[in-house]
Order: C-alpha cells, then sequence, then structure tokens
C-alpha cells in the first residue's frame, strides 16, 4: 500500500515502485474489484474467483515477452 495510491501495488520479487506490474482497488460502493485496468472487474463477493483472473491476468502481462509492453 502506497499513500499516493488508493489500493494495492504488486511489483515483480525484488522489483521497485517503478517495477509496478498490478494495482488493485476494491470498490465497495460498486460491490467490485478492479485492476490494472477499469475494464478488469469482478464481483467483491466471489474474491477466489478474482483473485484467479488477477492472477491469471499478471502471468500473461509479466510473461517474458511481455515485459516491456503494459495492457
Amino acid at each position: 500500500m502506497r499513500d499516493a495510491v488508493p489500493g494495492l501495488t504488486i511489483t515483480r520479487a525484488g522489483g521497485t515502485t517503478a517495477d509496478v506490474v498490478g494495482y488493485v482497488v476494491v470498490n465497495r460502493r460498486k460491490g467490485e474489484v478492479s485492476w490494472w485496468r477499469v475494464d478488469n472487474v469482478h464481483p467483491v463477493t466471489d474474491l477466489d474467483g478474482a483473485a484467479e483472473r488477477i492472477t491469471a491476468f499478471m502471468a500473461e502481462s509479466t510473461a517474458p515477452d511481455r515485459q516491456r509492453s503494459r495492457p
């Protein structure tokens, strides 16, 4: 958690804030979890499903051929 960002930022192991590969926000008012982009959403009532989708997104976005590009 960082004061400047109202959510959880995720970095690669040993990374710095410049190496952020994920950003997760829980919006209680809307009842959803979102990550990286506003179109990546999942109901907050299914946190296990949200965790699976976030994990898959992180694995795809940090693949060796995509390390320099962010979706």
